[in-house]
């Protein structure tokens, strides 16, 4: 390209401050869009210069850490870093929404990938930083046999690793994570699933005040499981259970347990874990003390990482069709994601899979 390459980036990654219907340069993360773009001189004055310098390198991390993803089987080694990667500089893109960061952003396309300052944040944020050469990761533990394992990965971390072989083909289990959203999203949910596919909403507490508790209300009401996935994601600084002891872990999940139970009238069945990171004496105790059922994914639809519909909506498909069945993440906070969910309960309607009841995980689990 001669000199490289830069474009200006308008909030393509800050998906929850993002209005619902599709429009603008922001739908497509493409080459092809970004190159089309014009930089404002005004550009060169942008006022936050050094939070536009981060959300450029946070962009670009992201960028190839969720491509590698997607490409990966879930559960092997390079999916777990990639996952756990990606999700950390995906928050770390919303923590910097409303700072102008994103619209004084210059995206160098000449290289997309971590630099040496985000590879050091990760690093430091997992406690991957201490690893050592040669280091021997530690060896898997079984929770229960073809239904959950806790496989170690980069830097001895703990990563829950689901198995779908209770499923029969074409037969799909749908989730949502880190709601509920109190905006109108997650109801879109609500309508589109209601009597058709029943679905797991892994909630955080510290989104159950009083419009929380009653968008959960309406979810138990309609048929579906309301479930555990942390008070924050996980710790109040965004860091894994893996920060916690396991008595703290298991604090935080009583107290997020109560506030579900209190508004629904039910307790949690099943528990997801933030980054899929816990450790497995924090998930038995789970297991053991709350009754719950661990659950992780087999199909990963990575919908926060693109915010055009069509794109999300054809991995998705493309993911369902290659695997045959499955645990299907999605997120219930996102409005691209609300959009695709309304496609694929058609297409999956349309091409013999079958949204199964979540009791059918719980009986593989416990063994009835």
């Amino acid at each position: 390209m001669g000199m490289k390459t830069t474009v200006l980036l308008a909030a393509l990654i800050s998906l929850n401050s993002l209005p619902a219907a599709a429009g603008g340069f922001e739908d497509s993360l493409s080459t092809e869009n970004l190159l089309s773009m014009e930089v404002p001189a005004a550009a060169e004055a942008a006022p936050a210069r050094d939070a536009a310098s981060d959300y450029a390198r946070y962009y670009s991390a992201l960028r190839h850490y969720s491509d590698i993803a997607f490409r990966s089987e879930p559960g092997t080694e390079a999916y777990a870093e990639a996952y756990i990667a990606a999700n950390y500089l995906n928050g770390r893109l919303e923590s910097l929404r409303g700072t102008g960061a994103a619209k004084s952003a210059r995206i160098d396309l000449d290289f997309l990938g971590p630099d040496r300052a985000t590879l050091a944040e990760i690093d430091a944020f997992f406690g991957w930083g201490n690893v050592m050469k040669g280091e021997q990761l530690s060896p898997p533990v079984t929770i229960k046999a073809g239904f959950a394992t806790i496989k170690y990965v980069k830097g001895n971390t703990p990563f829950l690793v689901q198995g779908d072989s209770f499923l029969k083909k074409g037969e799909i289990i749908l989730t949502f994570d880190d709601g509920p959203d109190t905006h109108g999203l997650t109801a879109a949910v609500l309508e589109t699933n209601e009597g058709v596919a029943p679905s797991i909403f892994f909630v955080l507490g510290s989104k159950l005040g009083p419009a929380g508790r009653e968008v959960i209300k309406a979810q138990a009401r309609k048929g579906h499981e309301v479930s555990l996935h942390g008070y924050w994601h996980a710790t109040e600084t965004g860091k894994p259970f893996t920060a916690y002891s396991t008595s703290q872990a298991m604090a935080d999940l009583q107290k997020t347990a109560g506030l579900i139970k209190n508004a629904t009238g039910k307790d949690p069945a099943f528990f997801r874990p933030p980054y899929g990171i816990i450790s497995p004496a924090a998930l038995r105790d789970a297991i053991d003390e709350l009754g719950v059922t661990p659950m992780g994914w087999t199909i990963d639809t990575l919908d926060w990482s693109t915010r055009n519909p069509d794109e999300l909506f054809e991995k998705t498909v493309s993911l369902i069709s290659k695997r045959g069945k499955g645990i299907v993440l999605m997120h219930d906070i996102h409005p691209q994601s609300v959009q695709v969910n309304v496609r694929l309960i058609q297409w999956l309607k349309d091409n013999g899979y079958k949204v199964v009841n979540p009791e059918t995980a719980t009986r593989a689990f416990r063994g009835n």
